[in-house]
């Protein structure tokens, strides 16, 4: 509101609680951390000049979700690339075994995220990394509210049933 009002310096505050969360979204989509500093960048830059067509009608997150989706969607479309799954942590650490299970565990997981589609994936990440409601992830991806349980249900189960069949770190799943 007070930026809304003029006071433009008290935009710091917004990037500076969101920053962190919008870096995590847009790396797990584009995978390269230059660009996604740029995707963040410019975000930030079209939600300061966009904020005077924010309602109070909705959740500001979902709002600011949206155009971070969009411009990793963006960037996608114009470099003709498809969505790039979640990254490896980088970990340091002085036992070469913790970084190798680390690495191992996180390309299965890696493996299984890539056979959900592009919605069901989105849903995962904004729900379980992001920690959106079902009502702020039906904004961000524009789709009804049933839609969001369902395809948050059968991804779910669609990751259950493969860690099954396949084993694995995540058998248990």
């Amino acid at each position: 509101t007070r930026v809304k009002n003029g006071e433009s310096h008290y935009f710091t505050n917004i990037v500076k609680f969101y920053e962190q969360k919008v870096f995590t979204t847009v790396i797990r989509i584009v995978k390269n951390h230059a660009t996604a500093e740029d995707i963040v960048q410019d975000s930030f830059i079209k939600v300061f000049y966009s904020l005077h067509k924010y309602k109070n009608t909705g959740s500001f997150n979902a709002w600011l979700y949206r155009i971070v989706v969009n411009n990793c969607f963006d960037y996608l479309r114009k470099h003709n690339l498809q969505m790039i799954h979640i990254d490896s942590e980088v970990i340091n650490s002085h036992y070469p075994e913790k970084i190798l299970l680390l690495h191992e565990r996180n390309e299965q997981l890696d493996q299984l995220l890539q056979q959900l589609d592009e919605t069901e994936y989105m849903v995962i990440l904004l729900k379980y990394v992001n920690e959106l409601s079902y009502d702020e992830i039906s904004e961000v991806l524009q789709i009804s509210l049933n839609d969001v349980r369902n395809k948050l249900h059968r991804s779910k189960r669609k990751l259950r049933s493969i860690s099954m069949k396949k084993g694995g770190y995540f058998y248990e799943m």
